[in-house]
């Protein structure tokens, strides 16, 4: 008669977030000059690719730096980001603000960059959870309380 293994149950835990700064499943686009980036371990001109996987290049211009940036929010991070995007992680409360190193994600406080607050469906979906109470009040920095304000301002005037 064979013996069947010992099985144990291993209680759920939350996500540390220490474990999503180091997730590997990103895959990291960089401009490496002269019309070539590198993508996944290879080197490609940049307009072939451009045609092969236009959602890399997706990004909206940070015009203050002359350099792509893009900002998005979920619960995941993105599987594909350029060194420098900025997601907002909206399954902790207060949501959290990391951008992407080039290899890793790291957190950024809320106070330093306002990248983020540019994106109007993140601050539709801020609106959306305070109207629901599902997010508190006391959790928005002034920066995210001035431009939910300039965003409902601005919807009430189109």
């Amino acid at each position: 008669m064979e013996q069947q293994p010992d099985i144990k149950v291993v209680p759920q835990t939350k996500i540390q977030i220490a474990e999503i700064i180091t997730d590997e499943t990103v895959t990291p686009l960089h401009d490496v000059g002269n019309g070539y980036v590198q993508f996944n371990n290879g080197l490609f001109k940049q307009e072939a690719l451009r045609e092969l996987r236009p959602d890399l290049f997706s990004a909206k211009a940070d015009l203050k730096n002359n350099t792509v940036v893009s900002s998005s929010f979920g619960t995941q991070f993105p599987k594909i980001s350029k060194k420098g995007n900025i997601f907002v992680r909206v399954d902790v409360n207060p949501n959290r603000v990391f951008k992407f190193d080039g290899t890793k994600w790291i957190e950024v406080n809320k106070e330093v960059t306002q990248t983020y607050l540019s994106d109007s469906s993140y601050l539709e979906f801020l609106v959306n959870k305070i109207d629901k109470g599902e997010y508190d009040l006391d959790s928005l920095t002034e920066n995210e309380r001035m431009e939910i304000e300039a965003h409902l301002k601005g919807n009430q005037n189109s």
